[in-house]
């Protein structure tokens, strides 16, 4: 159904200001259709320039996208209701169609035109709503408001819908806060939290907490408007941290966003190949690729020449025993953090990089020419042992040996063992030193946990020492080599 946009804003602007609530009241229905003159002020006798969101009021007051009150004030700390937040984002996209809201409440109430072009726009969904009631005074959580936003951003570009569709049927996806681990959030909110965080739309507390049920203020939400008006202009693949969400979603890894890696390709070793195995397939009367399978695995392919060897994704959750036999590995992730400045770079860095950890000798530090590398690993020990051993047990890269800083592993609930390695202690009495673990590594007993080493920046003159390479059981491998 189609409606002329100007009626829709002489209804809503006129009603505006009776459809506010305070923290601790909610406008009756009885009052919803009582109508007030608008304010079409600027500035407001309750925001000083002194207040943190002056000039983001000033400025969506300027653009027509909020409006005051009668008695001049902006009401800067009024939690924004539904009904509000429709009609903000309604006059930002100020567009013609309509979807006959199906709402029980809906139908006489002031913002039913922006609800309705909510509905059409695609920013407010339906199936998001129970017992066909929106409860337009109902204060907004971070979450709704995550999922308004980022689908108003799938209406303007396709990609970002693309990208909800990702992190939402994705089991690699992963949201740096504290709740993913922690719980307080609706997993279907995961992925539109995601395009908030991801895209600088909304952020974290100082906790770091994204309090998906918390509300927003009518002064924080001015500055959320200017965000995602900018946020319009973009593409998904101009942000960083939302291409850094959607790779590991799609990979497990946002090594190829953050990083100067590529994946590595093969030289011309098919030659190699043949003079080193043919013989030896011959000797078993075997034909060279069975030969080969035997050997390296069923998921080992001879090199081809300019052939990606192959990345993180290829090996997620395929075992590797490790050389030393003390457990069967798998890698379920790992989130790169740029560490090579004086400051942590990547969406990932307050999950995992702590800093101000003290800085021992094997400690992630700033300005050192390195990325932090952040290993989920499963581990099914064959042996009690401990995270060191393990390291000293595997190829180059493929086990990391060093905890998570453990104030993030408390912080954003991550698992991680609590020492690296034994320990001695003296029983005084006896004269005897015993050994002391934490117990986390015991046999047969499967655990899941976080565990960090680093790569390399530069490149070297050392070509093997520029990779971050593995493989598994199974032939499975990636290398990842420094751009040069």
């Amino acid at each position: 159904m189609l409606h002329k946009k100007s009626s829709r804003n002489n209804l809503m602007v006129k009603a505006l200001a009776t459809s506010v609530m305070t923290a601790a009241v909610v406008i009756p229905v009885a009052n919803e259709n009582v109508q007030a003159a608008p304010v079409t002020k600027t500035t407001f006798n309750d925001v000083p320039k002194s207040h943190w969101a002056y000039e983001s009021i000033k400025q969506v007051a300027e653009k027509g996208l909020v409006t005051g009150y009668e008695d001049g004030t902006y009401k800067p700390s009024a939690q924004v209701t539904r009904a509000e937040f429709a009609t903000f984002l309604s006059r930002i996209f100020d567009g013609e169609d309509r979807t006959t809201a199906m709402f029980t409440d809906v139908g006489s109430h002031w913002a039913s035109d922006a609800i309705q072009e909510g509905l059409a726009v695609g920013f407010i969904q339906a199936s998001d709503f129970t017992n066909n009631k929106f409860e337009p005074n109902k204060p907004m959580t971070r979450g709704e408001m995550s999922r308004w936003l980022a689908n108003g951003l799938a209406h303007v570009n396709a990609d970002y819908g693309k990208a909800i569709e990702e992190m939402a049927n994705s089991n690699l996806t992963l949201i740096p806060i504290p709740e993913f681990y922690k719980g307080g959030v609706n997993k279907k909110d995961l992925p539109y939290i995601g395009i908030a965080l991801g895209t600088g739309l909304l952020s974290g507390y100082e906790d770091f907490t994204f309090k998906p049920n918390g509300n927003t203020t009518r002064a924080e939400v001015a500055t959320i408007l200017i965000r995602f008006m900018e946020t319009m202009k973009k593409a998904p693949s101009d942000v960083i941290g939302l291409q850094e969400l959607r790779e590991v979603a799609n990979t497990g890894t946002n090594i190829l966003t953050l990083t100067n890696y590529e994946k590595a390709r093969y030289g011309d070793d098919k030659g190699y190949w043949n003079r080193m195995y043919e013989k030896a397939a011959k000797e078993k009367n075997m034909d060279f690729d069975e030969y080969i399978k035997m050997v390296f695995g069923e998921a080992f392919k001879i090199p081809v020449a300019g052939e990606e060897i192959g990345g993180f994704e290829d090996v997620l959750g395929k075992p590797y025993t490790l050389h030393n036999k003390r457990a069967v590995n798998t890698k379920e992730h790992a989130i790169f953090v740029d560490t090579r400045g004086s400051q942590a770079k990547g969406v990932y860095k307050d999950m995992f990089f702590n800093p101000n950890a003290d800085k021992g000798i094997f400690a992630e530090t700033l300005n050192r020419n390195y990325y932090s590398v952040y290993y989920e690993y499963t581990t099914t020990p064959n042996q009690d042992t401990t995270l060191n051993s393990m390291m000293n047990g595997s190829i180059e890269g493929q086990v990391a040996d060093l905890r998570v800083n453990l104030v993030k592993a408390e912080q954003f609930g991550i698992t991680t063992p609590r020492t690296t390695d034994g320990w001695y202690y003296e029983e005084v009495e006896k004269g005897e030193f015993k050994k002391i673990t934490d117990n986390f590594f015991t046999k047969g007993k499967t655990v899941r946990y976080w565990a960090v080493g680093f790569a390399k920046s530069q490149a070297t003159d050392n070509p093997f020492r520029d990779k971050i390479s593995g493989d598994t059981d199974d032939g499975s491998g990636y290398s990842y080599s420094i751009k040069k």
